[in-house]
């Protein structure tokens, strides 16, 4: 299957009683140096199944509290960076090897994590996959099925209760200081792991708050989720793609950057999973009107007017203690690019982001010629489109 389509929305201009936001000039399209990445826009046809499924699971995304919005401790989280899995359809590894045997009529899924500390090491992790199934009968045996395996996978393992949620299924390792807890509510399993990578440390255990936390993110889910209407699955190819009559207008990625968190679309509240700065992000993105955010080579924002992509852009391109200024691309100087000052594996060495009329174009890469190409490639493609 091909995880290199992807669409985003572009409406209309913003409210008439927008306060009036002064723009650079736009960029001399022929001065850009855009590599060997394409600014054609593609048209993007009708869903093949696999594709279709993913788009089903990232959709979910848009509904799901982040770790943050559970327990405003979990406010650290990988964003674009790191190989952290959104939207999936094959088995991930906190779930187990058995997936596939214990979960028939599964469709897709979207998985999130954030942690307590910078460090992972004195970190509480909180984890949730949540996984769509073609029917409620599928959702119910899966959590039952997968309950029993993770129960299987070690014989130091005992069950525990969770309170004011005897129908969910939940196992204690102390060993490892983990607790897994396992819910299926109509259509939906929800599979959450919890770890406390400092009890590790010092020794120590606390079964009754790791408990405690697994019936509050439980808490948290539900009702957003009760929200979420699965697609019938002989529907799914048919689910349109587009947003106000504009596809195709991402830049595609190249080369083995295919193999990594798949190309979609999400609203405000699905972008939030993929922030790196989801506690100052939630108050941003609301300021800022974010509307959508396309992920596919670049990160793209559509806010809701020119006004709150300015605000959006100046503050993901703000300096801080970890950043230092890095040069603009050619041709495209109202561009603000960082270069992290010390090398960190988890988190690309270049980031560069603008503003173009409702819209942000962010660029990450290890390189900054491969920064600046990326979102000189990017503007091109949206200023070809406001032709």
């Amino acid at each position: 299957m091909s995880l290199a389509l992807i669409i985003f929305g572009i409406a209309g201009c913003g409210s008439d009683e927008a306060p009036e936001v002064e723009q650079p000039a736009p960029a001399d399209i022929s001065a850009l140096d855009v590599g060997s990445y394409s600014t054609a826009p593609r048209t993007i046809g009708k869903q093949n199944a696999d594709r279709a499924r993913l788009t089903e699971g990232q959709r979910l995304g848009n509904y799901l509290p982040t770790p943050f919005e559970v327990d405003s401790r979990f406010k650290f989280q990988s964003g674009m960076d790191s190989n952290s899995v959104y939207g999936f359809i094959e088995r991930i590894y906190t779930v187990g090897d058995t997936f596939a045997e214990d979960a028939p009529g599964f469709v897709g899924g979207f998985y999130s994590w954030a942690q307590s500390h910078e460090d992972i090491l004195i970190s509480e992790i909180l984890t949730n996959a949540a996984m769509v199934f073609d029917s409620e009968g599928s959702a119910t045996t899966a959590a039952a099925a997968l309950a029993r395996s993770q129960r299987a996978r070690k014989e130091s393992r005992v069950i525990v209760e969770l309170s004011g949620y005897p129908e969910g299924q939940a196992f204690w390792d102390p060993a490892r200081h983990e607790l897994f807890a396992v819910k299926a509510n109509k259509q939906i399993v929800v599979y959450t792991t919890i770890k406390d990578t400092a009890k590790i440390e010092v020794g120590t255990t606390d079964l009754s708050a790791m408990t405690t936390m697994a019936a509050k993110n439980w808490a948290a889910i539900q009702p957003r989720i009760e929200k979420f209407e699965p697609t019938p699955v002989d529907k799914l190819t048919e689910a349109e793609l587009d947003h106000d009559q504009l596809l195709g207008h991402s830049l595609s990625r190249q080369g083995e950057e295919s193999t990594k968190n798949p190309p979609g679309i999400y609203n405000q509240q699905g972008a939030l999973h993929i922030s790196t700065k989801p506690e100052s992000d939630k108050i941003l993105f609301e300021k800022a009107g974010v509307e959508w955010l396309g992920i596919n080579a670049t990160e793209l924002y559509q806010t809701k007017d020119a006004k709150g992509a300015e605000l959006l852009s100046e503050e993901h391109g703000a300096l801080n203690r970890k950043l230092r200024s890095a040069a603009s691309p050619k041709g495209l100087p109202a561009a603000r690019c960082t270069e992290l000052k010390v090398k960190d594996s988890l988190t690309m060495r270049f980031h560069c982001t603008v503003a173009y009329g409702r819209y942000v174009i962010e660029a990450r890469s290890n390189q900054l010629i491969d920064a600046h190409q990326r979102i000189s490639a990017q503007y091109a493609m949206l200023a070809a489109k406001a032709k």
